[in-house]
């Protein structure tokens, strides 16, 4: 009976730790075009290393842009029953948080986000992603 080499069983194994690595970190997160990162928060744009002034610009800007095109509900409990995050306007009215990417050396964010949930044939709640711009 032959048995494998150690090396063949080495080489194996890292391939495989390699694969699931890559397959695990790019299905979640979403790929920006270009060279910006994708974001959510001020806290996830310092993060990067970038201003505190710009990251919270860019927030305020993805919000700004959701907060018109995004249905609105009148309380954060019914928001959060149909979106992943919610935010308070400054009308009051709730909305979906977005998230976005943004190109370094910018503060227009691009690519904006938000969660939707929808429920699959198994009546699961899954989430739906909803591009804005």
């Amino acid at each position: 009976m032959a048995r494998p080499s150690l090396t063949f069983i080495i080489v194996a194994g890292l391939a495989t730790l390699i694969g699931a690595v890559w397959f695990f970190g790019y299905r979640r997160t979403p790929a920006c075009s270009g060279d910006g990162r994708y974001m959510a928060t001020v806290q996830q744009c310092r993060a990067y290393g970038l201003d505190a002034g710009l990251c919270a610009s860019a927030v305020e800007k993805a919000r700004a842009l959701v907060a018109r095109v995004a249905p609105q509900s009148e309380t954060s409990f019914d928001c959060e029953v149909r979106f992943s995050e919610c935010f308070a306007g400054a009308e009051g009215r709730f909305t979906p948080a977005p998230s976005f990417c943004l190109a370094p050396g910018s503060a227009e964010p691009s690519e904006v986000r938000y969660l939707e949930y929808e429920s699959d044939r198994l009546n699961r709640k899954k989430t739906r992603e909803i591009r804005v711009d």
